[in-house]
């Protein structure tokens, strides 16, 4: 009897062991999907269209006292 307990208890636990990995090889699967799909968009890309409304006024102190921004 007490085998009989032992080796169903064995069998559960196997089956609950699989079922673990199981699921994280497909949350992997599905993380790695996503990556590629994300990788294989295209970059966005900035229309450099600005007006006052969306920053602040640059007084010619300001100017003076940073350096150019390089764009590239």
């Amino acid at each position: 009897m007490s085998t009989s307990l032992a080796l169903i208890g064995l069998i559960f636990c196997g089956i609950i062991l699989l079922g673990s990995v199981g699921l994280g090889i497909f949350i992997l699967l599905v993380k790695l999907g996503v990556i590629v799909r994300e990788a294989q968009r295209p970059p966005h890309q900035d229309a450099g269209v600005y007006t006052l409304n969306q920053g602040h006024e640059v007084r010619a102190e300001d100017q003076q006292s940073q350096p150019p921004i390089e764009r590239s």
